[in-house]
């Protein structure tokens, strides 16, 4: 999964309901009606009425009941400007989890929806209009920037806003901050532990790319490997824009340039020896797809690979597939998943929508889900018991994995790890 404002994050087709019951429908066409009004009407705000089921999300401890009383839960997307199709879906996954589809249950759910224009200081501003309204928490938002904007502002003004970005240390900002996303420390100590101790590598050397993904990728992964009794033999960055690595691939296992004369004694060339078991490319998976056809090429064979969430896709596999057995990467979501709670939520989403959720739909929706359960809890729905609430969310099982709040407030995910075999993308654990 790329990176929200930086990186694209990778989105399915769009789509129409189907097979959806009569009141969904008439749901799901209120919610667009509301949606087109606000979009064509000059305003900036929304408001849906919505049934939450919730048979499947946490209940803070000690809780038996739901409770009857109205309560409003803002949501701060980007409906307009240049991320707006991020904004959409993740309003999808809002819509899905808070219930406007189940025409069983009704619950005192109100969302009220802000458009923060793929802006900075209008997602700040929507802070304050949804605290003035009287949230009792606010999600959201999803680009970098505009997510420090608004937790600043919710900092400001007392308001716990559970916010949807990778933004690192964006929970320091203050106690009412807690985000819910698949960062990039996550991942890399996913990776590291999963290479570490579920199949014993100890010597590993990166290959990224020279920008800023790449950079803090390549940082975090040798922190990680050092802290966990690892060795870094090699790190070697690229340009972003490069299609010839045979440079840096030659770096990594200390073979000559190629502009180096060749030695005329010498009948074959030597075969390289890593000094490495296994090599970390944290990049996307077209640039991975030429990469590694590469490494074979300068006879670099016998290594685990190791990626990041922006493999989880069907181009890692246009080139070489077999290259790719065996290797190891993490995805905070997996629509293929054998887990019950993921096959019926991409059930779910289909129908309302025709096409199966991404990662950020997915992650969207666990967070609409926890927040909906713990807004509608006995025992208050005032803010700083909301706070409280979630800060008691422990190994709540959702279809992104287990997700608990910590003292930090950074939501500790239990991320999918994925391997290749056989020509296809699978689930390890």
């Amino acid at each position: 999964m790329g990176r929200y404002g930086e990186r694209p994050l990778r989105r399915g087709d769009g789509g129409r309901p189907r097979d959806v019951s009569p009141t969904g429908r008439r749901r799901y066409a209120a919610a667009i009606a509301l949606l087109f009004a606000l979009l064509f009407s000059g305003g900036s705000s929304l408001a849906a009425e919505a049934a939450p089921a919730v048979t499947t999300a946490p209940a803070p401890r000690g809780a038996a009941a739901i409770t009857s009383a109205p309560v409003s839960i803002g949501c701060i997307l980007p409906l307009t400007g240049r991320y707006a199709a991020y904004g959409a879906g993740a309003l999808d996954a809002i819509l899905l989890a808070a219930g406007v589809f189940d025409a069983v249950q009704e619950t005192p759910i109100r969302l009220l929806i802000e458009d923060s224009r793929s802006e900075p200081a209008a997602a700040a501003a929507a802070v304050g209009k949804l605290a003035a309204a009287g949230v009792t928490s606010i999600l959201g938002p999803l680009g970098s920037q505009e997510a420090l904007e608004a937790a600043t502002e919710a900092q400001r003004l007392k308001v716990p806003i559970l916010t949807l970005t990778q933004r690192e240390g964006i929970t320091a900002i203050g106690d009412q901050v807690f985000r819910n996303f698949l960062t990039a420390a996550a991942q890399v100590r996913t990776v590291v532990h999963y290479a570490q101790a579920g199949i014993g590598l100890r010597r590993f050397a990166v290959l990224y790319p020279d920008d800023l993904y790449g950079q803090e990728m390549a940082r975090l992964f040798r922190e990680e490997v050092l802290s966990k009794g690892g060795e870094l033999k090699a790190l070697r960055p690229y340009s972003p824009d490069q299609v010839d690595f045979g440079a840096e691939i030659r770096a990594l296992v200390g073979l000559p340039s190629a502009a180096a004369p060749p030695d005329p004694a010498m009948i074959f060339p030597p075969k390289p020896t890593p000094g490495f078991e296994a090599l970390f490319i944290p990049d996307s998976a077209q640039r991975v797809a030429t990469i590694v056809p590469q490494l074979a090429y300068h006879d670099i064979t016998g290594i685990r690979l190791l990626g990041t969430s922006g493999w989880d896709s069907p181009e890692l596999l246009t080139a070489a597939p077999e290259l790719l057995q065996g290797a190891i990467f993490v995805n905070g979501f997996f629509p293929n998943s054998v887990r019950p709670e993921v096959n019926r939520f991409v059930e779910s989403f289909y129908i309302a929508y025709g096409r199966e959720p991404d990662t950020m739909e997915a992650l969207v929706y666990d967070a609409a889900r926890i927040a909906v359960r713990l807004a509608i809890a006995p025992g208050g729905s005032d803010r700083e018991t909301f706070r409280q609430r979630l800060l008691w969310v422990d190994r709540y099982q959702g279809v992104t994995g287990k997700t608990s709040f910590p003292a930090s407030r950074d939501a500790e995910k239990e991320l999918f790890i994925l391997t290749v075999r056989d020509g296809q993308i699978i689930q390890v654990k």
